[in-house]
């Protein structure tokens, strides 16, 4: 895209950009010293390390985690990796179709340029391709053949209605006055944009990894691994958090059920979550150029990509990441529409606003579908936004329809995920609001303990002032670039009310997580690209050689930093060119030595059953487990019975192994964890061995987990 930045006077009217020297050079000295404050302070993750004190050393020697990037190469790993890319591509594919073909009908074309189109095609397309395999899923149809049949179908017909109906993309007849954008700030050249390519291919390369996080090992991969397996999606008794929205962990089942293998798809799964990361970053540079300036764009983008808490959810195949694209994106097309009301040919484009709402209204539910927070922190913003709009311009009648048809986006995006929990629980928002609805397997019991885990710890002062300093100071993963540059988005005048439209959700969303769940940081993942776009406003809030000289060395200096966590090592395994066997059977060992043990002697066991263990993702023996949250499977079998018919249950199931893992029971029991049944204790082991039900074998190796056998009658 142009940078028009250069070819066009000020606007008339706008507030003319601060130039003084001696404000740049105020501004400059403020944020040397949140830098410095910022570089003094511990990352508690890295046992304590200052962050000056880890980059020095990552500047003085390079090659020591250079080395790491290649350290056990071979061509084969790249032949790996490729293989899992393509089912990537593929999945991409049809995203950028589907989604393609849903803007193109809806005639949204016509408000966006060609960069936003493509952009959003790709979002919107990764939503419906989600809803289309949790649709399949649902009715039994996970086939290879029938993927891949519609995943061509769908590229065939976007183009064919490309090059048979054309496409409006860049006309705009429903947009901006570019003529009117920002002008009073310096050219920064999209080209700019590659510094962002080493971030996104660190960033790839981990993703091509095996998953070390337990949450994506319990169920963000588990659940589709048990959906491939059963041929179908339907409720899963013993994992609650596997009955909740999943729809970006709908990529990792359509890998497995295009690859026919669950390992390959699980890892294109992983890989194509971990891309909405530089999607978000794009969206965001095509923001900066809509709304304020093709410098503020960059700015923006720049930040983003290189926050370490962006890369360390991506990284690792949690959906925070999905989630901030969506509420991006969701905003974005909010905003469009809201703008699209003041142009003269509004009222002749009925179809096309129609369509913004309705897409709006699509990347918000699929914000709803990727986690349940998203109702409070993207849905109800969006409808109040939305509703507030329409009562300015033409009062509150006015709004019906435009409420209607953003509501019915949200619907589409999520409500499909509602409606199965509705079906298989009689509970739409299962596991919550048990005691509005109920729902299958929960009980006063199993609720208390979830409201125990999930609630807020407290609502002490003191905490929230905590917590807002770890977000803006001293987070592990956080980035200097941020905050120094969003603290002056309020000094552009020509932009303050989209800074305090962006500012203002920030701030909801920060309070949202403080009063309503139980404080997890990277929760707070949705808000970086809302701040990265204040940041890349406030970065153009003076035109000055001095003030435009510091934050180039501010931005050098960040990127820098940044990418020695990303790629380094702290924030995710760099090791890109490993074979992923071998790196596969280390991260086993490294979560689990009995894991290993159990798939070196997989001819050996029948069914294990993991009593305390949740993360059976790598097993490639039969597995039967539960979640904390849920019923003690090992309790149902053994509470009041006899040896015999504890033996006779086991047998039943087929169990011929039981694993026990004491460090994560110990773990779930210690104060302010999540807790676990009392019937899991050594003595109820010891007496099953002294009866001759189980015996005991050898332990391994700096291990505190034991493995039973199961004797046979």
């Amino acid at each position: 895209m142009a940078d028009p930045t250069t070819k066009h006077p000020q606007p008339p009217g706008a507030t003319p950009r601060v130039r003084t020297p001696v404000a740049a050079i105020a501004a400059l000295l403020g944020v040397a010293g949140y830098l410095a404050l910022f570089l003094t302070l511990p990352i508690a993750e890295l046992g304590g390390s200052r962050r000056g004190e880890l980059l020095l050393v990552a500047l003085l020697r390079p090659d020591d985690f250079v080395t790491r990037w290649f350290a056990g190469a071979a061509w084969q790993s790249l032949a790996e990796r490729g293989w899992i890319l393509l089912f990537v591509l593929g999945i991409l594919s049809a995203s950028a179709s589907v989604g393609w073909l849903w803007l193109r009908l809806l005639r949204v074309d016509r408000a966006l340029t060609k960069l936003e189109m493509t952009l959003l095609a790709v979002v919107c397309g990764l939503s419906l391709v989600s809803l289309a395999t949790l649709i399949l899923g649902l009715v039994g149809l996970l086939r290879a053949d029938l993927f891949a049949l519609l995943g061509i179908a769908v590229c065939i017909a976007a183009a064919a209605m490309r090059r048979l109906g054309g496409c409006e993309s860049g006309s705009c007849l429903l947009g901006p006055d570019f003529a009117r954008r920002d002008t009073t700030t310096w050219s920064w050249s999209p080209r700019w944009l590659w510094l962002l390519a080493p971030f996104a291919l660190a960033m790839i390369g981990s993703a091509l990894l095996p998953p070390l996080d337990f949450d994506v090992r319990e169920y963000h991969l588990q659940a589709p691994k048990e959906f491939y397996q059963a041929g179908r999606i339907t409720f899963l008794p013993h994992n609650v958090y596997a009955n909740m929205p999943l729809g970006t962990e709908m990529f990792a089942l359509a890998g497995m059920v295009a690859s026919g293998d669950f390992w390959t798809g699980a890892l294109a799964g992983k890989t194509v979550i971990a891309l909405f990361a530089p999607l978000t970053t794009l969206l965001l540079y095509a923001f900066g150029c809509r709304f304020v300036s093709p410098a503020a764009g960059v700015v923006a983008a720049l930040v983003y990509l290189s926050i370490p808490w962006v890369a360390s959810v991506s990284i690792h195949g949690l959906v925070e990441g999905a989630f901030a694209c969506y509420l991006l994106a969701s905003i974005y097309v909010a905003l469009i529409w809201r703008d699209g009301l003041k142009s003269p040919a509004a009222s002749s484009l009925p179809t096309t606003t129609r369509g913004l709402l309705l897409t709006a209204g699509l990347l918000g539910g699929a914000a709803v579908a990727t986690k349940y927070p998203a109702v409070v922190y993207c849905a109800i913003p969006l409808v109040a936004f939305v509703a507030i709009v329409c009562q300015r311009t033409g009062g509150w009648q006015s709004g019906i329809e435009p409420l209607a048809f953003v509501v019915l986006g949200i619907a589409i995006g999520c409500g499909l995920w509602f409606a199965k929990n509705a079906a298989f629980t009689g509970n739409p928002t299962y596991p919550l609001l048990y005691q509005v609805f109920g729902g299958e397997t929960r009980t006063p019991a199993k609720e208390q303990q979830w409201q125990q885990a999930h609630r807020p710890p407290n609502f002490e002062p003191a905490d929230l002032a905590r917590r807002a300093w770890d977000v803006t100071v001293a987070g592990a993963w956080l980035s200097p670039l941020v905050v120094p540059l969003a603290f002056f988005a309020w000094k552009v005048p020509p932009h303050r009310r989209l800074s305090l439209l962006l500012g203002g959700l920030l701030l909801y969303i920060f309070a949202a997580w403080w009063l309503l769940t139980h404080r997890i940081d990277r929760f707070l993942v949705p808000i970086w690209p809302l701040a990265a776009m204040l940041a890349g406003i406030g970065a153009t809030w003076n035109a000055s050689h001095i003030w435009r000289r510091g934050l180039t060395a501010l931005l050098a200096f960040g990127l820098v930093f940044n990418f020695v966590l990303i790629a380094g090592g702290p924030v995710a395994d760099s090791r890109y060119l490993v074979p992923l066997d071998q790196v596969r059977a280390e991260s086993i060992k490294r979560v689990d030595p009995w894991h290993a043990w159990l798939n070196e002697h997989a001819n050996e066991v029948n069914r294990v059953l993991l009593v305390g263990d949740a993360q059976p993702l790598d097993l490639e023996v039969p597995a039967t487990y539960n979640t904390v949250f849920d019923d003690s499977i090992f309790e149902q079998l053994a509470r009041d019975k006899s040896p015999t018919e504890v033996r006779q249950a086991l047998a039943d199931r087929g169990i011929s192994h039981i694993y026990v893992a004491w460090p994560e029971i110990e773990r779930y029991r210690s104060p302010g964890n999540y807790g676990i049944t009392d019937f899991v204790q050594p003595a109820n082991f010891d007496a099953l061995v002294t009866a001759g039900v189980l015996t005991r074998l050898p332990m391994l190796a700096d291990d505190r987990g034991e493995m039973y056998r199961v004797i046979a009658q």
